[in-house]
Order: C-alpha cells, then structure tokens, then sequence
C-alpha cells in the first residue's frame, strides 16, 4: 500500500505579516509622488499658457492703442466691456493701459485653478547693440514704468500713455505680468512673469 502525502499549509513565518505594509509604504510613496507630479505640472502648463496667451492680447491693444487718453492728442481709447474689474461706468474715458488690463481680465487669466496674478507692469525700454533691452530711466520720475493690481488699481504711474512716443521713431515698451501657481499638495509655490517687448504703433 502506497501512502500519497498530503500538503501541508504553509504558516507565515515570524515577521511576515507587517511584509505587505513595508512595501506599499516605499511604493506607495513614489507612486503618490508621481501623480501629484504629473497634476501640478498639468496644471502648471494650463495656467501658464493662460497668463501667456492673456498677456499677447494686452500686447496687441497696448501697441495699437498706446497714446490714446481723454486729454490728449491720441483720441478716445476703444470702450471697456461693463464686467471689466476696472470699468469705470463711461464716465471717464479709458486709457490704453486701462484697456489692456479690461482685455487681459476678459481672457480668465486670473481665473485659472492654482494661478493668482499680483501685478502688470508696462516699462519703457531701449534697444542695446547686443539685441537686448533695458528699462529707461531718463525723462520719468524714477523707472519709466507703469504697474497695475489685477483689478486695474494703479500702483505705480511714472509713464503715462499720453508721454508715449507713438510716430517718427515709436517707444519701445515691454509688458510683464508677474503671477504665482499654487503647488497642489504642498504648501509651496511658483512665482513667474511673462516678458513681452513691443513696439508702439502710430495712432489714427
């Protein structure tokens, strides 16, 4: 007679039962760390393209419509939509630096997810002989810059439109929108600004 042996059930060995917990919790962290990644960059790159795009608009009004001011030469600036943050009831003529703040507030760029825009700044620059710029200072106050909160306050105002040279030899100027991104599972953040040099435009 042949006697077949049975299995025998395995018991853990001393030890093993934490084994399971060891290793998620070193995987587990990396995988975390991953997707947070991922999301924040995603996020990131929204937001950035947003402020981006936000800041081309106000480029493309600020060249067009950079003299125009209720007192002078330049003529009226085109209206500001009634939602702007900086709508002024059409009492009050817009400026051109007002109209590119309303334009820029119209594209959401401070509405974007873990994106918060602290300032606009439009500075007077000048062309070096290497192709760079640098900030004028002659013939203003200090900077030839003006600097606007996101919901058109004027915070600094050391170049006004009306000085803005706009036929002949036109200003050059450059637009900087200074924002923050809020990382998402942290408590840190990101602070950037997009750099747009332009040429002023004749006026009509």
């Amino acid at each position: 007679m042949r006697w077949i042996a049975q299995p025998q059930r395995r018991g853990k060995r001393p030890g093993q039962s934490g084994q399971g917990a060891v290793e998620f919790a070193l995987v587990g962290g990396l995988f975390f760390f991953l997707v947070f990644s991922i999301v924040n960059a995603g996020f990131f790159l929204y937001g950035r393209a947003a402020v981006q795009h936000a800041a081309d608009v106000g480029v493309a009004l600020l060249s067009t419509e950079g003299q125009c001011m209720t007192y002078t030469v330049g003529g009226l600036c085109i209206a500001l939509a009634s939602n702007c943050p900086n709508y002024d009831l059409g009492t009050t003529p817009p400026t051109a630096d007002e109209v590119a703040v309303c334009a820029m507030d119209q594209q959401g760029f401070d509405g974007t997810p873990l994106v918060t825009v602290s300032s606009i700044a439009i500075w007077k620059v000048t062309e070096q002989s290497n192709g760079t710029f640098t900030t004028v200072t002659s013939g203003c106050s200090g900077p030839c810059e003006d600097e606007y909160g996101v919901n058109g306050n004027t915070i600094l105002d050391n170049w006004p439109p009306s000085s803005r040279v706009v036929v002949g030899s036109p200003d050059f100027a450059e637009l900087q929108v200074t924002f923050s991104y809020r990382l998402i599972a942290t408590s840190g953040s990101l602070t950037m600004t997009t750099d747009n040099v332009f040429r002023m435009e004749p006026q009509q």
